[in-house]
């Protein structure tokens, strides 16, 4: 399983190289453009991983200071309340390694990082700084119906763990055995995902009865954390600069943005790895629609998707940025649809299957299966739940040029 993910990174770094003879050829066509579009992505990318990344000392003291013991009081391990915000590669997995009561909890709560927590922290306010402002309703219709589908995702992979007996290793380590033979049951799972399993209840009555409120509310959270965000960033460039809020009140709590002794991997060096990325997976998904679009349309007829759409999902099981590149020359019905697949389903033979080979090689199929099978579900969920609407407000929208957030795409040179 190992062997997939350094595959699929070699297939991306060999399109880097192509994007790259592209933009030397023509910058501002065809390959080339793409290659420079993925290293143009990195600024759009910095202002919300760096604003939550500084923030997660405190986010963590509200977790498990508040969120942590009312999960506690439905039987569900407090760690899960981390990982429902965090995301596993973001912090998730230590903060939850510190929450947890048992490793069994650990476990779950890790499971859950890998789908909500990696769609709460980062896709929601990335996907509001890369997507055009009218395509953002649609967002919110398919993140909301992607997250009816986190459980079952969870359920999926844990279930597989249990009936395989897979061992794990005892602690945060990237070498060493997987020894640790856990007592899970099915009982514990399912008192694990109870709070989950309320909330994703909440949403889906909403989201039936009352979708233009759910939608507006969807926004507002968006907006309202990305200016939070925003803020913490630009306080935090201040803080960098000028140690001023040190000097005013004596300290500061935030973490750093660029590296330093205590970690060389900070929200700047994040933000570059996501863009020198990009810079090989959007000519990659370029690569797709103009050479594969025969079979892609072949599979987009079967789902009821269109050929952009199908390389919207094969895009998004390797980086969801990627993914939505793409959403702007979808219909409605596709952007919904894909953004649903995408919270479980996202990064599946990306950054997660890099990050679950380095720490716990072990879980990589059941990880897998209960990603790629929960975006399923939140395909299905969809389909039923959210495209109606979605149709409906394309109907109403007024056939003018899109709004391309020109502050977040510098022009052509």
């Amino acid at each position: 399983m190992e062997l997939i993910g350094t595959a699929v990174i070699y297939v991306i770094m060999a399109c880097a190289v192509a994007g790259a003879i592209g933009y030397i050829r023509d910058p501002d066509s065809g390959i080339g453009r793409e290659f420079r579009e993925g290293l143009y992505a990195i600024g759009p990318i910095f202002i919300p991983v760096a604003g939550i990344m500084a923030a997660i000392p405190y986010l963590s003291q509200i977790i498990s200071g508040a969120v942590g013991p009312l999960f506690a009081t439905v039987g569900a391990d407090p760690a899960i309340a981390a990982t429902t915000i965090i995301a596993i590669d973001m912090g998730g997995y230590q903060l939850a390694d510190t929450l947890a009561q048992s490793r069994e909890g650990w476990l779950m709560a890790s499971l859950v990082g890998y789908m909500a927590g990696a769609t709460i922290i980062f896709s929601i306010p990335v996907g509001l700084a890369m997507l055009d402002r009218r395509d953002h309703k649609y967002m919110a219709l398919g993140i909301m119906s992607g997250i009816l589908s986190v459980p079952v995702g969870v359920f999926i992979a844990a279930l597989i763990v249990l009936a395989t007996g897979t061992p794990i290793r005892p602690e945060i380590a990237t070498t060493g055995p997987a020894t640790l033979q856990l007592a899970l049951g099915l009982g514990e799972v399912l008192r694990d995902l109870l709070p989950l399993i309320l909330f994703c209840v909440a949403i889906a009555l909403g989201l039936r009865l009352v979708p233009d409120a759910m939608i507006a509310g969807f926004l507002w959270f968006g907006r309202i954390m990305y200016a939070a965000i925003t803020l913490v960033l630009v306080f935090s460039i201040v803080e960098y600069f000028t140690g001023l809020f040190t000097t005013l009140f004596g300290g500061w709590g935030f973490d750093p943005i660029i590296a330093d002794e205590a970690d060389q991997f900070r929200a700047l060096e994040i933000a570059g790895y996501i863009g020198i990325m990009l810079a090989g997976a959007f000519p990659m998904v370029y690569l797709i629609t103009r050479y594969l679009a025969g079979p892609m349309e072949a599979v987009g007829r079967r789902l009821g998707l269109s050929p952009v759409g199908a390389a919207g999902l094969l895009a998004t099981v390797a980086n969801i940025l990627a993914m939505y590149r793409l959403v702007r020359e979808m219909r409605a019905r596709d952007k919904v649809l894909v953004i649903a697949f995408a919270v479980c389903a996202a990064f599946a033979f990306g950054d997660h299957l890099a990050f679950t080979a380095n720490f716990q090689p072990s879980l990589i199929l059941p990880l897998l299966v209960g990603k790629l099978l929960g975006g399923a579900v939140g395909f299905a969920i969809a389909v039923w739940l959210s495209v109606p609407k979605a149709e409906a407000l394309e109907a109403q929208e007024a056939p003018e040029p899109r709004d391309t957030q020109a502050s977040h795409r510098p022009a052509p040179a």
